[in-house]
């Protein structure tokens, strides 16, 4: 079912549906008070005829026939009958002939009052019938008869009433719906054309505007953000790819270079050992870069954190790092607050800061030290690692975060804090590289949130 079909159903159709049948039931209501009402009016009435009907001098009778206000009264007042024992009819209003039709006389035996519904064919009544007697004990019964035709009227007024404003209601509803429908179905058929266009790889195109302010126009602002982001990791992506292919071909161009030249006379023995050799470093060198490129993948992959020590965790780091520092004649700082309870992932953790030792040994004069920190930031925590070495120039501080980034020509992937990035990413933290507040050196710092 279309959803315009559905809203209409279910915006529509039912509510008319359920006020119909509401209004049904209020008129069932409303006529319930209307006899309730008129049963009082007749109970009213006999408690007031019951104690007058003997105080004439000329026998029973009925004083509604003798009020001042009979003519305005006459249209709606209740008939009136007094019945002797022998069920003659003896006082009767209005004053005209008893009617052909009326019901047969009350039995003189049977409850004091009783209040009964009599229909008549042509006509329904409401009728009370009270026994009474006289001063010498004379039994008689009063009937006082009221037509049902006023309350059967206001009824089918009403019921008519509520049908047209039912229908009123049903056509308002449904055209509104009808009107919410479409403009709904096209909302959310640009969005749909949107993610179509997103699956065959369109990425440069953004969702329609929509000027909506519910969760559909929230909706297309997710979606919109998210085309820019994986426009942006695609791009990212053929840029890795296109760099990765340009660093896989250069030792791929030396080895087939120097296997060719050994190849191409006779060589000795000493010449093929020196080829092979030289072979060798570049079959090192792609392996290095094709573990580099696997580390790259891993980080993006995202994983499982948990609770951990960050004091601990970075001292345990530190530990497997002075071996190497000590023999290039440097040393490292550790200096961290606790306790440091923090969710991460210590594997891929360990890998960026590994990486960032890494690269501060690389660049630290001998005899400088490594100063690693960590330092309580708002609800998160930072780790600083900051050498004394050149430093990174202010224009290359984003740059060198980029995949196969080279600041320095005395070797590396370029990677090492391609990957550093991508784990901060991950880990929903950023890392950057800053100014130290004195001295020569770099620092990059890696902010977990």
């Amino acid at each position: 079912m279309k959803l315009g079909t559905r809203l209409w159903l279910s915006g529509a159709l039912l509510p008319s549906v359920l006020m119909l049948v509401v209004l049904l039931l209020a008129g069932q209501a409303f006529r319930g008070a209307l006899e309730s009402s008129l049963d009082r009016g007749l109970l009213a009435q006999g408690a007031a005829e019951s104690v007058s009907l003997f105080d004439g001098k000329d026998g029973p009778h009925l004083h509604m026939a003798e009020s001042p206000l009979l003519d305005e009264v006459r249209p709606f007042a209740p008939a009136g009958e007094l019945f002797d024992e022998q069920g003659v009819l003896v006082a009767h209003f209005p004053p005209s002939p008893h009617p052909a039709d009326s019901p047969a006389s009350p039995s003189i035996d049977g409850p004091g009052t009783q209040l009964l519904t009599v229909d008549l064919g042509n006509r329904r009544q409401r009728v009370l019938v009270a026994r009474v007697h006289n001063a010498d004990g004379h039994r008689f019964v009063l009937r006082l008869s009221a037509s049902l035709a006023q309350v059967d009227e206001s009824v089918r007024t009403f019921h008519v009433t509520a049908l047209w404003v039912a229908l009123a209601a049903g056509l308002a509803l449904a055209g509104l719906q009808t009107l919410f429908g479409r403009r709904l179905s096209r909302r959310l058929k640009a969005l749909s054309d949107h993610l179509a266009r997103v699956h065959r790889g369109d990425l440069d195109t953004a969702p329609e505007l929509d000027t909506g302010k519910d969760e559909v126009a929230e909706l297309r602002e997710v979606l919109a953000a998210t085309t820019t982001q994986l426009k942006r990791a695609r791009e990212v992506q053929d840029r890795l790819l296109a760099d990765a292919a340009h660093e896989l071909r250069t030792p791929l161009t030396l080895m087939r270079t120097t296997l060719d030249l050994a190849l191409r006379k006779q060589r000795s023995a000493e010449e093929l050992k020196e080829a092979l050799t030289d072979a060798r470093a570049e079959v090192d060198r792609l392996a290095r870069l094709a573990s580099a490129l696997l580390d790259v993948a891993a980080a993006g992959r995202g994983w499982d954190t948990a609770e951990g020590d960050l004091a601990a965790f970075l001292e345990e780091a530190m530990e497997g790092a002075r071996a190497a520092a000590e023999e290039r004649g440097v040393w490292i700082e550790v200096e961290a607050e606790r306790p440091a309870h923090a969710r991460f992932n210590a594997t891929a953790l360990r890998q960026a800061v590994d990486n960032l030792v890494a690269n501060a040994l690389r660049f630290a004069p001998k005899g400088t030290a490594i100063q690693v920190s960590l330092q309580r930031r708002g609800a998160g925590w930072r780790i600083a690692v900051r050498d004394r070495g050149p430093g990174i120039p202010s224009a290359q501080r984003e740059a060198v975060f980029a995949p196969f980034h080279r600041g320095d020509p005395r070797g590396g992937s370029g990677l090492g804090l391609a990957i550093v990035s991508e784990v901060m990413r991950q880990h929903g933290g950023s890392a950057t590289a800053l100014t130290p507040d004195e001295g020569p050196g770099a620092m990059v710092v890696l902010d977990l949130g």
